[in-house]
């Protein structure tokens, strides 16, 4: 699914389907303008595209996508369908805390950074760290559309049952279906992790002999600088300042072995600012100074 903007809800509880239902709209049709829904509305399309805005936002869900609209706000459509689109909808509620942001930090770790509130881990009867966070894309392609739709067909099916016996289906089906989002979203993610972590230590090989901070790293790399440091742990084991120190030291380690320069003039040539420092990191890794690493080589 593309990253971007995500919707994070603490569970458990888990999200609660409601009902849905699925449409066909011919060519000039569009989608009713709804405002404070009050529930979660999810709009999955089989074929076509929808034309959709929420406060501002626009969104083109075509086929294999889904988008989810959020109770609070004011949807509506942006143009009329172009061709004639086919999807279902669900209307679902959260059952405890949610938010929308576009911080991937927010993804790691769970449960979410910021707590519920009191009455919310009451509703709950869980202490915070029992709880979890799902992570669900406000707009992308689903996992797997054939087998996302199969399913909504199930559950369409369920609605003609009695609601008591259909209570549990409906809602086994439903979790099926944010299981798959939330994975899905984990995958990209994931990999996105891999890719971010690549990309930092470019640029900090890039920019080794230079003062560099975190802030720096987040500003050159457009994302939260905490974001950065959890991918490069998960990815590196290293946070951007200890691998740019480690990275340092290899560099520092190459000019004892192949230069006559001094242990200052080579802290300065791989930024260390202050030798007695540069001396402190490289006995800590090394477990020798610099002088005795180099006569150790030197022989």
């Amino acid at each position: 699914m593309e990253t971007g903007t995500a919707l994070y809800m603490t569970a458990p509880p888990m999200p609660f389907y409601l009902i849905g239902g699925k449409d066909r709209y011919a060519p000039g049709q569009e989608h009713p303008d709804r405002y404070a829904l009050g529930v979660f509305d999810m709009l999955l399309v089989k074929s076509g595209v929808l034309r959709m805005a929420e406060e501002g936002r626009s969104y083109d869900v075509g086929a294999g996508q889904a988008l989810i609209l959020r109770p609070d706000l004011h949807h509506y459509p942006t143009e009329p369908c172009g061709e004639e689109t086919h999807f279902y909808w669900l209307h679902f509620f959260p059952a405890s805390e949610w938010r929308e942001s576009s911080d991937e930090s927010l993804v790691h770790p769970s449960p979410m950074d910021s707590p519920a509130p009191q009455t919310q881990r009451a509703r709950t009867g869980l202490p915070s760290e029992r709880t979890s966070t799902i992570v669900l894309p406000k707009h992308g392609t689903l996992p797997s559309p054939g087998k996302t739709f199969d399913a909504l067909e199930q559950l369409l099916l369920s609605e003609r049952q009695p609601q008591s016996s259909a209570l549990w289906q409906q809602q086994a089906i439903f979790f099926e279906l944010v299981k798959d989002m939330h994975r899905g979203q984990k995958t990209v993610r994931d990999t996105q992790a891999v890719r971010l972590a690549e990309q930092a230590e470019a640029f900090l090989k890039q920019n080794y002999r230079n003062p560099v901070t975190n802030a720096m790293l987040g500003e050159a790399l457009h994302f939260h600088p905490n974001y950065i440091s959890r991918c490069m742990q998960k990815v590196t084991g290293y946070t951007p300042i200890d691998y740019l120190i480690q990275y340092r030291l290899e560099q520092a380690k190459l000019l004892l072995m192949k230069t006559e320069l001094s242990v200052m003039r080579i802290a300065e040539e791989v930024g260390f600012h202050q030798p007695a420092y540069f001396s402190r990191c490289f006995s800590r890794k090394e477990g020798i100074t610099p002088l005795q690493f180099r006569k150790k080589f030197m022989k």
